[in-house]
């Protein structure tokens, strides 16, 4: 199973539209794909109990065990904040590395999207999260794609970009062979 990860809490984001496409991308491929948007995931476990195994959010344990420890591979769509990557995606992935530490990430196969309104396409989050992600042991695809002046892409909140959609399948494909 290949997880997708919207990367921010925003309701109806532009980055939610690129997460779906991917993931029907994966199945067209005939790949099992699921869908974690961090827009649906409630904060309200996120306390200082959240640093413990045994006070984990029963929520995000199971948020954790079907999103996480159940993928072999993960994509993560990250919009750009601030120059970097959402401070959500970052406090899911604090919250979540508490439980099972080295099943979460370690050995498993990672692809990067980076969305941006600007014109560098997430560049600088993506080596944020890649570096985080790598550190935690994953292994991060090179081919990190960056998605220039993302909303302008999408109709109707269909991507519709031939060139965007093309570089999305190029990396769909090494994700898939990896």
């Amino acid at each position: 199973m290949i997880t997708v990860i919207s990367g921010t809490n925003r309701k109806d984001s532009v980055t939610l539209a690129y997460a779906q496409h991917y993931v029907e991308a994966l199945r067209a491929a005939g790949e099992g794909a699921q869908l974690l948007d961090l827009s649906e995931v409630s904060l309200a476990g996120l306390q200082r109990e959240m640093y413990s195994p045994d006070t984990m959010d029963a929520a995000w344990r199971t948020l954790q065990e079907t999103y996480i420890l159940g993928a072999q591979k993960m994509v993560f769509i990250s919009p750009e904040y601030n120059g970097s990557y959402p401070g959500v995606l970052k406090l899911f992935i604090d919250g979540i590395s508490v439980n099972n530490y080295k099943q979460n990430f370690s050995g498993k196969i990672v692809a990067l999207v980076g969305i941006s309104s600007g014109r560098a396409g997430n560049l600088r989050g993506m080596d944020h999260l890649g570096d985080c992600l790598a550190h935690m042991g994953a292994w991060v695809l090179p081919n990190r794609t960056p998605v220039s002046l993302a909303d302008q892409h999408l109709e109707d909140r269909i991507l519709t970009d031939a060139p965007t959609v093309e570089e999305l399948k190029k990396q769909i494909q090494q994700l898939i062979t990896a």
